[in-house]
C-alpha cells in the first residue's frame, strides 16, 4: 500500500508533517524560558491544526477508486483543500512572523550597551526557536505549494 502512493500523496505527508513539527517547535517555545514565552499568536495552532486535517482529508480522498461524477466531484474537493493548505500555512507564517518580528529584533539587535542584558542565553534560545518555527512553517508551506502542482493517483497502466 505503501509503496502504491503518487508522488503528490508523498508531498502532502512531508507538508503535514512539517505542520506537525512547527506546532511542536511552537508549543515548546512558548512554554519555555525566555523572550517569548506565554506569547502566544492568535490562531497559529487552531489554523496548523486545520491545515493538518485538510492534508488528512486529501490523502483520503486520492485512495478510493470512485467514477463517474462522484470521482469528478472528489477531485474538485481535493483540489480546493490543496489550494487552502498553503493559504493557511502561509497566514500562519505570517502572522507569527509579525508578532516576533519586535521582538527578534530586540534581541538581535539592540544598542551596544544594553547586549548582555537582552542577549542572555534563555532569550536566544528563545528567538532562536522562533527562527526554527518560522523556518519550519516556511517550508510547510513551499511544500503544500509544490504538492498542489501533482497528481495524487498513480496512472495505471
Amino acid at each position: 500500500m505503501i509503496k502504491k502512493q503518487s508522488v503528490g500523496i508523498w508531498f502532502n505527508i512531508i507538508v503535514a508533517v512539517l505542520t506537525i513539527v512547527s506546532v511542536i517547535v511552537y508549543s515548546v517555545n512558548i512554554s519555555g524560558e525566555g523572550y517569548f514565552q506565554n506569547a502566544s499568536v492568535a490562531n497559529l495552532v487552531a489554523y496548523c491544526v486545520i491545515a493538518v486535517v485538510m492534508l488528512a482529508a486529501v490523502i483520503a480522498l486520492a485512495q478510493p477508486k470512485v467514477t463517474g461524477t462522484a470521482a469528478i466531484v472528489t477531485e474538485i474537493i481535493s483540489g480546493l483543500l490543496r489550494i487552502a493548505v498553503p493559504v493557511l500555512l502561509t497566514l500562519c507564517l505570517v502572522n507569527l512572523i509579525s508578532a516576533r518580528a519586535e521582538g527578534l529584533g530586540f534581541i538581535y539587535f539592540s544598542n551596544a550597551d544594553v547586549l548582555q542584558e537582552v542577549q542572555t542565553p534563555a532569550n536566544m534560545s528563545s528567538a532562536t526557536g522562533t527562527i526554527a518555527n518560522m523556518i519550519c512553517l516556511g517550508a510547510a508551506a513551499v511544500f503544500a505549494m509544490i504538492a498542489a502542482f501533482f497528481t495524487l493517483r498513480k496512472k495505471e497502466a
